[in-house]
């Protein structure tokens, strides 16, 4: 096996995949269903995205595809081609693959999917087979089972909706439909995005050279997760350990339960492993491990949104009675400490906090302070300076504006934007979830309006603690490496 399959390629050595000068979609048909994905699908994505390279379509009857010149066979293309997206039966893979070692195509991406996963002796021979014929004549495949590359910054995608603004996340899933969600779902949310990775069974191209790469790529400071197994341990732990010193690393493993290992190996054929392996190899990595989609979301908002916290203690703003009981308790089980303000702070808030109805104490139930500017920026000023606070979580409803003037709900947003430059320390903004359509859009507007702010927030305060809890316990680690 050459090198690069072992120990994790180089920069250069994936650059002609996420940046390809030519691309070539096998099985592109004229006549796309809406309701099935097929090479047609592909190309209307890199057209939607303004791909700046050349686009080949290949199908053996067609003339044109999306009004592109079409070619009966990968050999007849005219021009080197980088990467080959194979949208066809799995019958037809071997003839497709051989056509692309003639052509000397660099990198394939296999759609297709019936290969290993179905849990079939003959598919799982079929792939293996697939495998050793393009490693024959270099070329590098990535899939089967999977939806590929997106890379805004060279207008490919599998979906001609995604945006086409890049930022610095780079996500690496396993599952083709969880990389689509992660992507739509975190745009909502802000995140943006430098390159996604949809790999499928791992037949050739595994993780941990995805990771490698991206470990330099300039153009990425932050990376996300979705993974069901491992079938190199050893490189991804060696590559793991070296990445999370310079960028933080946010994982979603599933198959962690007995259920779910099973089906992850009709998924992508993988072997999960078990539970406590994959806990002890977070805690000697510095993975920063998740457990759904709302947390993966809040983790990887919150990394690119803010710096870092000195440590686990925080201040709690937003809730009244009850809700700042269950608040704290919420806080506490996801392993960060709700300490005592400092006495300076106590002293400071109680010249402005009336005494009926209202605490000082922490979590901080001051409804008065958070409709007067000057208030919550004096409040802001004083948990910046108090040495027990490390952060602070600011429970935030958006839809009391509804019963009050809107001026309200600006006034709030205008606020926690200001105190959040102000803070100098993380400030989590758990949007409160709202209980009408109205709401629910005042809700998000606010949401989008932090987003071009580039100030994170949460769907939950839970999802807010856990990111909080997270990104201390990564600080502590790196703190340790040192």
């Amino acid at each position: 096996m050459e090198e690069s399959m072992t120990e994790g390629a180089s920069n250069n050595s994936l650059e002609h995949l996420f940046y390809p000068r030519s691309i070539a979609v096998v099985g592109a048909s004229p006549d796309g269903d809406a309701f099935r994905w097929g090479g047609k699908t592909f190309i209307e994505g890199l057209v939607k995205q303004n791909y700046r390279g050349n686009v080949y379509p290949v199908h053996p009857k067609a003339q044109t595809v999306c009004g592109i010149k079409a070619y009966k066979n990968v050999c007849d293309i005219p021009d080197q081609v980088d990467l080959a997206i194979f949208s066809v039966p799995a019958s037809a893979v071997m003839q497709v693959m051989a056509d692309c070692v003639k052509k000397q195509v660099k990198f394939v991406h296999v759609f297709t999917a019936g290969f290993t996963e179905t849990g079939l002796e003959d598919r799982a021979r079929l792939e293996a087979e697939m495998a050793a014929l393009a490693r024959s004549g270099g070329v590098r495949v990535i899939g089967p089972n999977c939806m590929g590359v997106y890379c805004p910054d060279a207008g490919v995608a599998w979906v001609k909706d995604f945006p086409a603004t890049s930022g610095p996340v780079a996500f690496v899933s396993q599952s083709g439909q969880l990389a689509g969600h992660f992507i739509e779902e975190g745009g909502l949310w802000g995140i943006q995005f430098s390159k996604v990775i949809s790999f499928g069974n791992a037949s050739d191209l595994q993780i941990h050279e995805f990771l490698h790469y991206l470990a330099n790529d300039e153009k990425t400071g932050i990376i996300g997760a979705y993974i069901e197994g491992l079938k190199d341990g050893r490189a991804f732990f060696d590559v793991v350990r070296s990445l999370t010193l310079n960028k933080p690393l946010v994982v979603w493993k599933g198959g962690q339960t007995e259920g779910g290992s099973r089906a992850v190996s009709s998924h992508t054929a993988s072997i999960a492993g078990s539970r406590e392996l994959w806990q002890a190899l977070c805690k000697q990595t510095g993975v920063i491990p998740v457990n759904n989609i709302e947390e993966l979301v809040a983790n990887v908002a919150a990394l690119q949104c803010m710096g870092l916290p000195r440590g686990r203690r925080v201040a709690i703003v937003g809730g009244a009675g009850g809700g700042s009981v269950t608040m704290t308790d919420a806080a506490e089980r996801a392993n960060l400490l709700v300490p005592q303000l400092s006495e300076e702070s106590i002293r400071g808030l109680s010249e402005f906090v009336p005494v009926h109805g209202q605490s000082v104490k922490n979590p901080l139930d001051i409804f008065s302070v958070l409709v007067n500017y000057d208030h919550f920026m004096r409040m802001i000023e004083l948990l910046r300076d108090d040495p027990n606070i490390d952060a602070l979580i600011y429970f935030q409803r958006v839809e009391w504006a509804l019963r009050r003037d809107r001026i309200f709900l600006d006034m709030a947003m205008q606020m926690a934007i200001d105190g959040t430059r102000e803070l100098k320390k993380p400030l989590y903004i758990a949007l409160a979830a709202a209980h009408s359509l109205e709401g629910e859009l005042l809700r998000r507007e606010a949401q989008k309006k932090y987003a071009r702010e580039g100030i994170a927030t949460f769907p939950s305060f839970e999802a807010a603690a856990c990111a909080a809890y997270n990104l201390s316990e990564y600080q502590r680690y790196l703190s340790g490496r040192k």
